[in-house]
């Protein structure tokens, strides 16, 4: 008997059960949703929908192993922690 995951109302073939960018299984690793119900690891996600900071330009995002970052926001620009100098 094939086994069937069961995610976001739908069933799955565990290799069928991918992120939308990347493509690698999410079978037994944690994901989310995007508002149109895509599904994406934690990584991309983060890549494709954090802040970017007005610095850098590097998506602001929690470090490897982590799931909650700090930014600061000063006159509507992101920033990460880094890279926020007084002017």
């Amino acid at each position: 008997m094939e086994r069937i995951l069961r995610a976001t109302g739908k069933a799955y073939h565990p290799h069928c059960f991918t992120c939308v960018v990347c493509q690698r299984s999410l079978d037994g690793i944690p994901f989310t949703v995007d508002a149109a119900n895509h599904i994406h690891c934690i990584d991309d996600f983060h890549k494709k929908f954090a802040p970017r900071c007005c610095v850098c330009s590097e998506p602001i995002m929690p470090a490897p192993g982590q799931e909650e970052t700090v930014r600061i926001v000063a006159l509507d620009r992101d920033f990460h922690v880094q890279c926020y100098r007084c002017e």
